[in-house]
């Protein structure tokens, strides 16, 4: 793939088809994580590292051991990719937590369960995944996974710094709470929606 198809993957991934906003993945922490920006980034952060390290490593996981040595055995070992991208994605989740928790000891806390919760984040997962359906040479599956950590990471510090002006506004007593989070998040998809025609 060209250079310029490089960029209109990045920006299809990151805008057209953000995994938060566009596939409905990654949710949990997106509506957990979004109330402060400063957390709402570091957890951006720390899902865009884990994601294109969990799609770098899977690729060369799958490529370059389970395909030649099924080929050399005579055996499909493609059952074997799932534990595979589980076990990679726990993996990079830990060495964040570590740097995490040695580096940033108030961001650790603050983050509290969610940042262990980012193993079973969907986005990491369904990141890999789709790499994997699209059959991805290595430099585009690390442009797809960088990507859509990074629309990641722009989605949800988006929605912290509108959640936290919503805080400071009068809300229908109806909508307080997870509603106008909700209706936000609904609002702030659509919006995204609009970037679709850069691709055309």
């Amino acid at each position: 793939m060209s250079i310029g198809g490089l960029i209109l993957l990045f920006i299809g991934t990151a805008l057209v088809n953000n995994l938060v906003l566009s596939m409905f993945l990654g949710i949990c922490p997106f509506l957990g994580v979004s109330r402060k920006i400063d957390m709402a980034f570091g957890m951006g952060c720390a899902v865009t590292f884990v994601i294109t390290m969990s799609g770098m490593v899977t690729w060369l996981i799958v490529h370059g051991i389970l395909q030649p040595l099924g080929g050399a055995v005579g055996v499909d070992l493609s059952f074997l990719k799932y534990v595979i991208f589980i076990l990679v994605i726990a993996s990079m989740v830990q060495l964040v937590e570590m740097y995490v928790k040695k580096f940033f000891p108030p961001l650790y806390s603050a983050f509290g369960v969610f940042l262990p919760l980012i193993t079973t984040n969907c986005a990491i997962l369904g990141a890999c995944l789709l790499i994997d359906m699209r059959d991805y040479t290595l430099v585009e599956a690390t442009t797809f996974s960088f990507a859509g950590g990074f629309g990641f990471a722009l989605a949800i510090t988006i929605m912290a710094g509108i959640r936290e002006h919503i805080r400071l506004s009068d809300v229908p007593k109806a909508l307080q709470g997870p509603g106008i989070t909700l209706l936000v998040a609904g609002i702030l998809a659509l919006s995204f929606m609009g970037f679709a025609g850069m691709m055309r």
